[in-house]
């Protein structure tokens, strides 16, 4: 029987001190493998601090959409609106869709954030996903993948989901898409040497939607991958930014894993947790 190796990736890390904290309980406890870090969040030197200190593997969470740019405003304009403020996961993509975004732009926020990143850690980060899903945008992944490349990265997240089951048709619509840009993304950062998961869930799971029950089955419809990333989103309900940090959905995905949804999977062999490290020492990144 094929062990499937399970990342469970906690995203946003450093938005929020509430959220970091309930991050790192779940990390304490074995809930979680991994997080994503915002090297702008408000938090964010205070997570990373913690992170150090209790060796929680942590990748660049790289946001082209919500939180204050690393890169001097005046030299990513296109990435910005009148206000300063990035473009919003919508916004960013109709400026894409329409030609006005510039690669200069893209290349230097997205350097600007490794070096922030090395100076948080010590060291530039190995693995690299993106906040809303940004990278995987076919025209971002081919400008981001040779930046990545050149910075030493081996990894990130592919959000080629196999199915999607959310009712709500514009969410459906915004992850189906999502997925599909996943699948064509997956191509674009390989052919610059960075790998990923053999498969992905969480999409449709964030929230309410999730449940032990939920995300058992859906890692487990993965059996026969050699390695599967659950993205997540847990922590305490935030005290700041925006209705998602703030939502008590936060505090429901908490409790979920930490109800320790893949025990059983674990217990028969069918999973074993690991991190986007433990799949990079293993040569084990598709």
């Amino acid at each position: 029987m094929v062990s499937t190796a399970l990342v469970i990736t906690a995203d946003d890390l450093g938005l929020d001190p509430r959220r970091d904290d309930g991050i790192f309980d779940a990390f304490a406890r074995g809930a979680i493998t991994q997080a994503s870090f915002m090297v702008t969040g408000p938090s964010a030197a205070s997570a990373a601090e913690r992170a150090r200190a209790c060796g929680l593997p942590v990748g660049l969470h790289l946001d082209l959409t919500e939180t204050p740019p690393s890169a001097p405003p005046d030299q990513i304009a296109s990435l910005l609106d009148a206000e300063g403020a990035k473009l919003g996961k919508h916004g960013l993509r109709e400026a894409l869709a329409a030609g006005r975004v510039e690669r200069a732009h893209v290349e230097r926020e997205a350097r600007a954030q490794l070096t922030a990143f090395a100076r948080a850690f010590g060291a530039p980060p190995d693995h690299v996903d993106g906040h809303q899903h940004v990278h995987a945008v076919p025209a971002l992944a081919e400008l981001l993948a040779p930046v990545l490349a050149e910075a030493g990265v081996k990894s990130t997240r592919i959000p080629e989901q196999r199915e999607v089951r959310v009712e709500d048709p514009d969410k459906a619509r915004f992850y189906r898409s999502v997925a599909d840009d996943g699948a064509r993304a997956r191509a674009i950062f390989a052919r610059a040497g960075v790998g990923s998961t053999e498969a992905f869930v969480g999409l449709d799971l964030m929230g309410a939607a999730a449940s032990p029950e939920r995300l058992r089955d859906a890692v487990a419809a993965c059996a026969g991958a050699a390695s599967v990333e659950l993205m997540c989103h847990p922590g305490y309900v935030g005290v700041s930014w925006d209705d998602f940090n703030r939502s008590p959905e936060r505090e429901h995905e908490l409790a979920v894993l930490l109800a320790h949804p893949f025990a059983p999977l674990v217990a028969t062999g069918a999973v074993r947790l690991a991190s986007f490290a433990t799949l990079l020492a293993e040569g084990a990144l598709r």
